[in-house]
């Protein structure tokens, strides 16, 4: 392996324990609202994008459709938010956020805001910014070749 390559799969191999290491992070200091760490993203991602489409939430979440289901169904349960139909298709469902969903939406995006500032604070910005433009560009070269099936370079030798 050469350099290049051991880099790479430093970076790669590093993508999955940071993330697992955050979202523990994040389950505790969020654990005062008792709430799922799955419906907790879906209220804040419904917070962010009010009335999203829920194939578009799922699609977000990283969860089937039917999970999804199972989460608003919850998320309905304890008032939180509610799903109506689309003006335009009454087939898609829109998800907004209920009074009681926006409140509970708003502390968690200040407990999750006041946790980054707390684990990545003393990091310059410009290296948060580099780290972040070179995740985003694997997101997209990686949903690109999943769409395309076909590999970027050739694995034969």
């Amino acid at each position: 392996m050469n350099a290049i390559e051991h880099t790479l799969l430093s970076f790669t191999g590093s993508i999955q324990p940071a993330k697992r290491a955050w979202t523990q992070a994040a389950a505790t200091v969020m654990a005062d609202e008792s709430l799922t760490m799955s419906l907790a993203v879906v209220l804040v991602l419904v917070h962010r994008n009010p009335d999203v489409h829920q194939k578009m939430l799922a699609d977000e979440v990283g969860v089937n459709p039917t999970a999804i289901v199972r989460l608003l169904d919850q998320g309905e349960a304890e008032g939180l938010l509610d799903r109506h139909d689309a003006p335009s298709d009454r087939r898609i469902k829109l998800v907004k956020l209920t009074r009681k969903g926006r409140q509970v939406a708003e502390r968690l995006e200040k407990t999750a805001s006041a946790l980054r500032v707390n684990l990545l604070g003393d990091i310059p910005n410009a290296d948060v910014e580099t780290a972040t433009r070179v995740l985003r560009l694997l997101e997209e070269r990686s949903i690109r070749y999943l769409a395309e099936e076909s590999p970027l370079v050739s694995t034969k030798s």
